[in-house]
């Protein structure tokens, strides 16, 4: 199967253009909602008393990534969209560093930098559009395009489910309450995907009643396309090994881990234990301001610097090396330089 990038079609032919405008249209309403909603301008989206912020300082949120997209790539528009309209094969790695980097920034940026990077995603998308042939998934051929509101909750659900999942299996379960308040933060992080509220289920419990239902139905399927993504992702020059397999594996619905035929006899069941014990002890064993993400201790200088505070050493720091190294799990560098010492 070829799964090279399509040239750029553009302009679309009518009737995408006018789906687009409305996606447009929907999606300025989207900003709206983020803006009246939102933390604050330095706070961003969410602020530092969200659970958001809590799940994604810590950086093993990321071994959710492969489990996250393998379920992605099981809506076969989602597949066969990313298979015709992205360099996936070409730039695996710059893919994912600049997923994780928007990510970083719609999380713990200033609303700004949070809204600009919501922007960027939108245009992106706007560009993917195209028609799924004969055969390629359970509901027959059809137009698609990234931002059709049916794929961007599909998307946008895999990572609500994996992340709260990751953080349950590595660092602490969460409280049902605690689940609940994500949940209704999430209802922002669709916006910023151009979902209006009212385009996903209300509460927690609605979310996961459509959510099992989806995967347990027949809309989803692992296809030639989806395999072959998925081939890719595990023979990058970054995840070539058992440990991605079976840590995705673990992590998988039983359906989509024989659906993407990862191997799950006893000798991986057994290495999935280990790997969660070790990987749950070595969390709690590192104290937490050394293993939050770079872009968590951003954020907190941003705070103090607007509330006239010193930022700690060590985002200053972390903060400082980011200006002239790209450091891992940043948003990038804040501009105003903090106070200098005294000493």
């Amino acid at each position: 199967m070829n799964t090279q990038t399509n040239p750029r079609r553009w302009p679309p032919p009518p009737e995408v253009e006018q789906q687009i405008n409305l996606d447009r249209e929907r999606f300025r309403k989207c900003l709206d909602y983020m803006r009246e909603h939102a933390a604050g301008e330095v706070e961003g989206v969410y602020g530092p008393n969200s659970v958001t912020w809590v799940l994604y300082r810590e950086p093993v949120i990321l071994l959710g990534g492969l489990r996250a997209i393998l379920l992605q790539l099981a809506h076969p528009a989602v597949a066969y969209g990313i298979a015709q309209n992205s360099n996936f094969r070409n730039d695996l790695l710059g893919r994912a560093r600049r997923t994780y980097t928007a990510m970083y920034q719609l999380k713990f940026g200033g609303l700004s930098e949070a809204t600009g990077a919501a922007k960027r995603i939108h245009s992106v998308h706007s560009r993917v559009y195209g028609a799924l042939p004969d055969g390629a998934g359970p509901q027959g051929s059809g137009p698609y395009r990234a931002n059709d509101p049916s794929l961007l909750r599909w998307v946008h659900a895999t990572l609500i489910d994996t992340a709260m999942l990751i953080f349950d299996t590595f660092v602490r379960p969460l409280s049902v309450e605690e689940k609940r308040r994500y949940y209704q933060e999430t209802l922002l992080a669709a916006a910023y995907f151009g979902l209006l509220p009212e385009q996903m289920p209300p509460t927690l419990e609605a979310f996961y009643e459509w959510y099992n239902g989806e995967l347990a139905g027949e809309r989803l399927s692992v296809g030639d396309t989806a395999l072959e993504l998925a081939g890719l992702l595990f023979n990058s020059p970054f995840t070539q090994g058992q440990f991605d397999e079976v840590l995705t594996a673990g992590l998988l619905p039983e359906r989509w881990r024989v659906a993407y035929r990862l191997p799950w006899g006893p000798g991986q069941r057994l290495t999935w234990k280990l790997l969660k014990g070790s990987m749950h002890r070595g969390i709690h064993l590192t104290p937490p301001k050394l293993r939050y993400v770079t872009a968590w201790h951003q954020a907190q200088m941003r705070l103090a610097m607007a509330r006239g505070e010193r930022p700690t050493i060590m985002a200053r720091v972390l903060n400082t090396i980011d200006a002239y190294v790209d450091v891992p799990f940043s948003i990038r560098p804040v501009a105003a330089k903090a106070p200098a010492d005294k000493d």
